[in-house]
């Protein structure tokens, strides 16, 4: 907790993620999205915000940085729905890491995935953005050519098992700013 005096508190929260190597990434990608990757149909969105309206966006993350990979999200809520939104926070973290996903969420995110994928080469500063993410983050020169494929290969068994493996609900850690009631 951070006190500051504003009417609305920012939240960061995660904890430790899963490295760009790392042969169950794109599981661990996937997931996300399904979970917070920003969309009104991801679970975070659809729990904190459309069911409960407890803020106007949240989302989650995956970080990849040389030494200390993160799982992060954030959101930000009026001091007195903080604390509650929270709890709906921790309550989805623990429900995804036992549960996963259902098969309807896997295919609906895979065919996001997949099919929006090409919409990013649609001009010279976007493509030369993503080559030189491809080169920050090691990939292969063909990485565009298969990365759908990557995603398509990814089988409900595996979403099961990163599914338990990336998200640590007693690992699940808060920063607040603000000056939130209930907390």
């Amino acid at each position: 907790m951070i006190d500051f005096p504003t009417p609305q508190a920012s939240v960061l929260f995660g904890h430790n993620g899963i490295a760009r190597d790392d042969p169950d990434f794109f599981a661990a990608f996937i997931l996300n999205e399904a979970f917070g990757g920003g969309r009104f149909t991801a679970r975070l969105m659809s729990e904190v915000r459309e069911k409960r309206g407890l803020t106007y966006g949240i989302g989650s993350y995956l970080i990849g940085m040389d030494q200390a990979e993160l799982y992060m999200g954030q959101f930000s809520a009026s001091n007195d729905k903080v604390a509650e939104a929270i709890a709906v926070v921790r309550e989805e973290w623990a429900r995804i890491a036992a549960d996963a996903l259902t098969e309807e969420e896997l295919a609906t995110t895979k065919t996001y995935l997949t099919g929006s994928y090409p919409l990013r080469f649609d001009g010279n500063a976007r493509i030369a953005n993503i080559l030189v993410g491809m080169q920050m983050d090691d990939l292969p020169i063909d990485y565009p050519v298969t990365r759908n494929a990557k995603i398509e290969a990814v089988t409900m068994d595996d979403i099961r098992r990163v599914a338990k493996r990336l998200y640590q609900p007693e690992a699940l850690h808060f920063v607040v700013v603000g000056q939130p009631t209930g907390l």
